[in-house]
């Protein structure tokens, strides 16, 4: 087997192959056999990868010619001394290229396989006669186009035999030419299959939107916004590196049209960026890498902004790498701690990784490594593969988010039955409570019959016995109060919680110790209220009462307040004297019963009398007092206890 390579003009090369048995003992031992043979494979594979490579391009049957074997990338100097030769302008800053054609004659397509650029001139060259087919510049609309499709178009009338095309084009990087010839008939068609399966690409990543509307609801409702905005500005960026955009959206605009993809590319960028830190739970798990991802999108709004005035296609291509490496490793991290669905969210930054590098090789530094596949399909693609996979993350993640929160409504289900029933245990208890103090109190009725009878006795026998009955008539007088008090107690707790009015209340009780107070030359105020809580007026008006008559009774001299403060979750009925005061010690042993401050009048069951009450109606007695100086004795009553 041996290689032939005929070199014409300088700059065509053909390649073929005979049998033979030159090379056949090379591939017998060794290392160099190891080589020969990768070497020989290598170029057995460019030999049935292009068919084509000949000096020319013939027309086949079907229609369609790929130009890929006869397309001649010109450097410049080459181009000048040629286009200098034919008489043509030489223009610069971009990629010139002769294509070499023998057909039947007609009329063609030359479709050069770009959407749009800066500039674009295409010369036809057959039987000594040039002219020019094709010339757009930065400031030529859709529909100076010649051919008004998506793809850049030049219409080629040529006779039978050969020809040549010049092609010259100033687009992004250095994206090579794939073009294409073609007649009118075969391009329809190949139009309506890539409009179908363009259409079925964008209408996948469309149905993935409600994705993000269901989930606005849920617990990360920017993350979903965010995967809406990924999804949105993919279907922009297919559009416009297919050309739909300039054709449809804003054919009108050739300034925006350039600038388009780096814009679409970094608001996607920016979506991703957003989308990251809500779905990785960065604020709560990771607030270093918050803090970068903060940074890194801020840095894109500014490369945005300078884009629309500075073209920086090739910076915002390198930052979307960039943050592809850095996405990745953050996917990575949120596999390891579990995070859910972080392994969709790591394969779809993989893709997000992979086409940008691959439009970074392709386009920025002109390599082509597909020689059958468009570079300009790699973002659609990419594309429909990054909104499934996020799109998985995300309903996988919303899915789980679901099952929480019916974990959780079950659990508070359970704790609703578990409260219910304590509820009614407790219920229960108040029932035999208020049977044993009905039971109670009933005996307090018939224990009081004889005692009044007693005192009837015992006030008769006063004026014989002086003190000793006095002293007897007191103790019953109180022992029937008690009584009472057990009585009218009873007859409370049977009674619904009833609205009361503060400052009624404490009009009656500065009017039931008004005078015994300025007997003692006090001042009592009473400060009036518009609160109104709910419970037993009867037990309030004891509270108030003997914290009423202990003050009078402890205060030398002075004044004594009445009146309310609001306190966060309630209110808080306060009682100020300037008595003596109560040392922090003795403030527990005063609430115990029959404990007295240091003095023998009273029983010392005031404030014992006082705190169970409080306890009774839900309420909480508070003490504060400074020695010498007077006490402050408040009731709290909750929120849940006021009108």
């Amino acid at each position: 087997m041996f290689i032939k390579m005929i070199i014409r003009n300088g700059d065509r090369i053909m390649i073929t192959s005979s049998g033979g048995a030159l090379f056949s003992r090379l591939f017998t031992s060794g290392l160099l056999a190891l080589r020969l043979r990768v070497l020989w494979m290598g170029l057995l594979l460019c030999c049935c990868a292009a068919p084509t490579l000949a000096q020319v391009c013939a027309e086949p049957a079907d229609g369609q010619t790929s130009l890929r074997g006869c397309v001649h990338a010109l450097p410049d100097a080459a181009a000048a001394r040629v286009l200098n030769a034919l008489g043509l302008p030489v223009l610069t800053g971009g990629e010139w290229y002769r294509i070499d054609l023998a057909t039947a004659g007609g009329r063609y397509l030359l479709d050069i396989g770009l959407p749009d650029a800066y500039r674009v001139q295409v010369y036809q060259q057959q039987g000594g006669q040039v002219r020019s087919v094709l010339a757009l510049g930065a400031a030529s609309t859709y529909t100076d186009r010649p051919v008004q499709h998506r793809r850049l178009m030049a219409p080629l009338s040529l006779a039978p035999g050969a020809a040549t095309v010049y092609v010259y084009y100033h687009s992004h990087g250095k994206m090579l030419m794939q073009a294409r010839l073609w007649n009118a008939d075969q391009l329809n068609a190949s139009d309506t299959e890539e409009h179908l399966f363009s259409g079925l690409v964008v209408g996948i990543m469309l149905a993935m939107v409600p994705v993000a509307v269901l989930g606005l609801g849920g617990q990360r409702a920017l993350g979903y916004r965010m995967y809406g905005a990924i999804v949105l500005t993919n279907i922009l960026f297919v559009g416009q590196v297919e050309g739909y955009n300039f054709a449809f959206l804003w054919p009108g605009a050739p300034a925006w049209n350039m600038l388009a993809p780096g814009a679409l590319g970094g608001l996607s960028l920016m979506a991703h960026i957003g989308f990251a830190m809500d779905f990785m739970q960065m604020r709560t798990r990771m607030p270093q890498l918050l803090r970068w991802h903060r940074a890194l999108l801020a840095v894109c709004v500014l490369t945005v902004a300078a884009h629309l005035v500075y073209e920086l296609d090739t910076l915002l291509t390198i930052q979307m790498l960039a943050y592809s490496g850095l996405g990745c490793a953050v996917a990575f991290i949120g596999v390891r701690r579990r995070i859910e669905a972080a392994r969709f969210y790591l394969l779809g930054t993989s893709i997000l990784m992979v086409i940008p590098l691959i439009l970074f090789i392709f386009v920025v530094l002109g390599v082509q490594l597909v020689p059958f596949f468009s570079v300009l399909s790699f973002p659609k693609f990419g594309g429909l593969g990054e909104t499934l996979l996020f799109g998985a993350a995300v309903v996988s993640q919303f899915q789980k988010f679901n099952a929480r929160q019916a974990e959780s409504r079950l659990l508070r289900l359970a704790e609703a039955e578990q409260l219910l029933l304590a509820e009614q245990t407790k219920l229960a208890a108040l029932e035999q409570a208020n049977e044993r103090l009905l039971r109670l109190a009933s005996a307090s009725h018939d224990i009081a019959q004889p005692l009044a009878s007693l005192r009837l006795a015992f006030s008769a026998m006063a004026p014989q016995h002086g003190p000793i009955a006095e002293h007897i008539d007191t103790t019953l007088a109180y022992a029937q109060s008690l009584l009472k008090d057990l009585i009218e107690q009873a007859r409370q707790d049977q009674r619904l919680p009833e609205p009361i009015v503060l400052t009624s209340m404490f009009g009656q009780l500065g009017q039931a110790f008004q005078a015994e107070a300025s007997v003692k030359g006090l001042r009592l105020s009473v400060r009036a209220s518009d609160v109104r809580v709910t419970g037993s007026s009867l037990l309030l008006y004891r509270i108030l009462a003997n914290l009423l008559a202990n003050a009078v009774r402890h205060t030398p001299s002075g004044r004594i307040v009445l009146g309310t403060r609001r306190r966060p979750g309630g209110v808080e009925i306060q009682l100020f004297d300037t008595g003596p005061g109560i040392p922090a010690p003795a403030r527990e042993r005063l609430l115990q019963p029959f404990e007295q401050g240091g003095h023998s009048e009273g029983f010392g069951l005031g404030l014992f009398i006082v705190k169970n009450l409080c306890q009774q109606c839900g309420y909480a007695l508070r003490i504060a007092s400074t020695p010498g100086r007077g006490s402050c004795f408040a009731v709290f009553i909750p929120s849940t206890l006021m009108c």
